[in-house]
C-alpha cells in the first residue's frame, strides 16, 4: 500500500508540473506526400523505391550515394529480405512523407511467474540526438498491464520526464478501446524530443493478477496506430508482436537548424522555383519547402514545382461551362458567346442575354426631367406620390451605337416627359 501511494504522489507531482504539456492541442499540419507524387522525384541517377518503400528526394538510396541532400538523409536498402528494406542505421523505415517519417518501434516488456519473481525483461530507449529527426507529437506513450507504473523520460530541444500508472483487479473491469488507467494508460510527450527511455515498474509484481495479466508493457508509438483490445491483450503472448509489427514512431524532419529567414540567404538553400518555406514546429530549427498554391511537384529538385493545369482535370476547377483558361498558378472562367457572368459554378455563374435588359423601377419622392420643347435643356421637378410607378426598359444599342429610351407613367403626363436619348448615359 505504501508503494502504491508513493506512486500516486509522484505521478501526481509529475502531472501537476507536466500539465500544459499534457493538455497541448495536437497542432501537427495533416501529413501529405506531394514530394512522392512528381514525375521526377529523385536526382538522376538514383533509384526511387527499395522494396514497398517510395523515397523522395531530399532523401536517397545508397549510404555516401549522393542521393539524399545529406548523410542522414540517406537509406540503406538491404535485399536480404524479400522485399527489400529501408534502414537508417538499425532503425527500419516504413513511409516518408512532406514532414514526417515512420519507424520501427521498440517496446519496455516485463513479466512474472506466480510467485512474483520476474521471468523476462525488455528494455527500451531510442536516441536520435545528432540526426535531423525529432520524435513527434503524434506519438504517446503507452503502459499496458493492471499492476503496473512506468515513467518516459526524453531530452533534447527540452527535457521531460512524465508516466502513467495502470490497475486493475480482475479482467471484467477492462473495457476494449479506452486507455484510462484500468489495464492501459497514455500520456503525450512534447514536441522536440531527442532521445527517450522508459522505467517500468510493477506495484506488486502481478502477484494478484497473474491468471490474466502475466506481463506488463510501456511503448512509445503513433497514437491513431494503437487499438487496446481490453483483456484479450493482457492475457496475448502475442502482443508485443503484433505493437511491434502495427504500431510505428512518427518522427518530424527538418533540413538543417537554420530558420527560413537564415536559410533563404544561404547558398545551399533548399527551396527551388515556385515554392517557399516552411519553419519548423519543433523549437529545434530547420525548414522545409512547398509548392506554391496552383504548383506541384518535388521544391527540392531543379527545375522546381511546376504549373498546375487545372482546366485538364473538373475536379481542379469550378467553370460552369467548361470555360476555363490554364493561368501560372491559376485558371480563369468565361461564358460562351451570347452570355454573361463569371462562369463558375459558386460563383455569379452564366445567363444568356435578353433583347432588353431587365426593366428598373423607380419610386421616389420628387424626379428631375429634362425638357427640349425650348431647345435648350431646362430641369424640370414635379411631386410623384408614394404610389406613382415609373419604369423605364433600356433597350440594347441601335442602330447607330446609341441608346434610346422609353418611358410609362402612371401619373399626368402633361406635366413631365423623357426626351429620346441620343447619346449613351
Amino acid at each position: 500500500m505504501m508503494l502504491l501511494q508513493l506512486a500516486w504522489i509522484f505521478l501526481c507531482g509529475l502531472t501537476l508540473t507536466l500539465a500544459a504539456t499534457n493538455s497541448t492541442t495536437n497542432t501537427t499540419a495533416p501529413d501529405t506526400f506531394n514530394i512522392s507524387k512528381a514525375p521526377v522525384i529523385t536526382k538522376p541517377g538514383c533509384p526511387s523505391k527499395c522494396g514497398n518503400l517510395t523515397v523522395p528526394y531530399p532523401f536517397g538510396i545508397g549510404r555516401g550515394s549522393g542521393c539524399g541532400i545529406g548523410n542522414w538523409f540517406e537509406l540503406n536498402c538491404s535485399n536480404a529480405f524479400d522485399p527489400p528494406r529501408a534502414y537508417l542505421g538499425n532503425i527500419q523505415i516504413y513511409d516518408i512523407s512532406d514532414n514526417q517519417m515512420r519507424i520501427s518501434n521498440v517496446m519496455a516488456r516485463r513479466c512474472y511467474d506466480r510467485a512474483g519473481a520476474v521471468s523476462q525483461t525488455n528494455y527500451a530507449s531510442s536516441d536520435i540526438t545528432g540526426t535531423p529527426y525529432s520524435y513527434s507529437e503524434l506519438n504517446k506513450f503507452t503502459v499496458v498491464g493492471c499492476d503496473d507504473f512506468a515513467l518516459v523520460t526524453g531530452g533534447g530541444g527540452r527535457n521531460f520526464t512524465s508516466g502513467c500508472v495502470t490497475l486493475c483487479s480482475k479482467a471484467e473491469d477492462v473495457i476494449d478501446g479506452y486507455c484510462s488507467g484500468i489495464g492501459c494508460c497514455q500520456t503525450s510527450l512534447p514536441k522536440g524530443l531527442k532521445f527517450y527511455l522508459t522505467d517500468l515498474s510493477s506495484l506488486r509484481n502481478h502477484t494478484q493478477v497473474s491468471s490474466f495479466d502475466p506481463c506488463s508493457y510501456a511503448f512509445l508509438g503513433e497514437e491513431q496506430k494503437f487499438v487496446f483490445r481490453g483483456a484479450s491483450d493482457l492475457s496475448d503472448p502475442n502482443f508485443m508482436q503484433r505493437v511491434l509489427t502495427t504500431v510505428p514512431i512518427v518522427l518530424d524532419w527538418a533540413i538543417g537548424n537554420l530558420t527560413c529567414a537564415d536559410a533563404e540567404k544561404a547558398e545551399d538553400y533548399a527551396c527551388k522555383a515556385n515554392s517557399f518555406c516552411v519553419d519548423s514546429d519543433t523549437g529545434l530549427g530547420g525548414y522545409r519547402c512547398s509548392c506554391n498554391k496552383g504548383y506541384e511537384g518535388n521544391p527540392y529538385l531543379d527545375p522546381g514545382c511546376t504549373d498546375i493545369d487545372e482546366c485538364a482535370d473538373p475536379n481542379l476547377n469550378d467553370c460552369e461551362k467548361l470555360m476555363c483558361t490554364n493561368t501560372l498558378g491559376g485558371f480563369n472562367c468565361s461564358c460562351p458567346h451570347g452570355q454573361y457572368g463569371d462562369g463558375r459554378e459558386d460563383g455569379r455563374g452564366c445567363h444568356p442575354y435578353t433583347s432588353e435588359f431587365p426593366v428598373m423601377k423607380v419610386a421616389l419622392e420628387y424626379v428631375g426631367l429634362m425638357s427640349d420643347q425650348t431647345g435648350s435643356a431646362d430641369l424640370y421637378t414635379a411631386p410623384i406620390t408614394s404610389n406613382d410607378l415609373y419604369t423605364v426598359p433600356i433597350s440594347p444599342y441601335n442602330s447607330t451605337g446609341e441608346f434610346s429610351g422609353q418611358y410609362s407613367l402612371n401619373s399626368n403626363p402633361s406635366q413631365m416627359f423623357f426626351p429620346h436619348v441620343n447619346s449613351p448615359r
